[in-house]
């Protein structure tokens, strides 16, 4: 458990301006147009060159997976990772759901399945994983119910207090900022409901020196803002300082990158990614994935399961 400071009012001024300024949209949002120099863009470019039509043994999944004792194959530890945050939020029949940065879908559909009828609003940058999800959607029988909407975590097109929970599942690094998506998510959700996160950090500040370089050079290649560069202690502090209560972080690489890195390399699965993502997002990928497993090797990143309260209408959100 960490310190629990006062709500930071700017920061969820600035979320709840945002909302005002364009972005409360409550039906399925068509394709929007990012700046050209913002994170969205660079993310959308980062994840928006594949062919849609090429096979995927990885069902859609784009997790790092969670290989604990008994799980060998891929598309196991991906959805072992969906269900163990499922369980983190204490999902249950009814729980109005939103998933930030939803990719193509293929988690969602798994949290309905295992957690029973959900609402579940779904919102990914990249257009391409969008429209995936739409037409996985257009077949799923229920129960439950799935919108995916071409929006930007960092400006939510939804209204305050509308969700009871929130999941953000390997994205957050990527947002402009991590800090801004929990001011959003503080905003949208109800008074006690629950965020969790699956999210890298480093172990402790880098500092200078080749390592630092290794991991500038990752978070180029991978469009992470250097304001990310969270410890577990700074991320826990940015959490509190919006607002959120009970905030719990599991450290769980060594079952996360060590699987990922030997399913990345298997013959098989190189040649799938090129016919999927062509040379360049073939050669960004294998580039992004050895760097970050290096730095874990080195022991300066790790995973981590990040869940967190926000306070009731009873509780006081100041401590003392």
């Amino acid at each position: 458990m960490f310190n629990e400071p006062a709500p930071d009012r700017q920061i969820l001024a600035r979320a709840a301006a945002a909302t005002q300024a364009g972005h409360m949209l409550d039906s399925d949002t068509e394709r929007r147009r990012w700046r050209l120099r913002s994170m969205e863009n660079a993310v959308e470019r980062l994840y928006g060159h594949h062919d849609p039509a090429a096979s995927d043994s990885h069902d859609g999944y784009l997790n790092f997976g969670l290989w604990e004792d008994g799980i060998a194959d891929y598309v196991g530890a991906a959805e072992n990772l969906v269900v163990r945050m499922g369980d983190l939020l204490e999902l249950g029949p009814g729980s109005r759901l939103l998933d930030a940065a939803a990719g193509r879908g293929t988690q969602d559909f798994a949290l309905l399945r295992r957690f029973g009828p959900l609402e579940i609003d779904a919102v990914d940058v990249t257009w391409r994983h969008v429209e995936a999800a739409r037409s996985r959607a257009r077949s799923f029988p229920g129960p439950g119910t799935v919108r995916f909407h071409h929006a930007s975590a960092t400006r939510l097109p939804f209204g305050d207090r509308r969700f009871t929970h929130a999941l953000c599942l390997e994205a957050a690094h990527h947002f402009d900022t991590r800090e801004q998506f929990f001011a959003e998510a503080y905003r949208v959700l109800a008074p006690g409901g629950r965020l969790a996160t699956a999210d890298f950090a480093l172990v402790r500040p880098l500092g200078h020196g080749w390592r630092r370089t290794l991991f500038d050079g990752v978070c180029a290649i991978w469009s992470v803002p250097s304001a990310n560069a969270d410890t577990a202690a700074s991320y826990a502090d940015k959490l509190a300082r919006i607002g959120f209560r009970d905030v719990r972080i599991d450290v769980v690489g060594a079952q996360t990158f060590p699987g990922y890195w030997r399913e990345q390399r298997r013959a098989e699965r190189r040649r799938e990614v090129l016919r999927i993502r062509g040379r360049l997002g073939a050669a960004l990928g294998t580039a992004m994935n050895y760097g970050l497993f290096k730095l874990y090797d080195l022991g300066c990143v790790e995973y981590v399961l990040v869940s967190a309260r926000k306070p009731g209408d009873g509780s006081s959100e100041h401590t003392g």
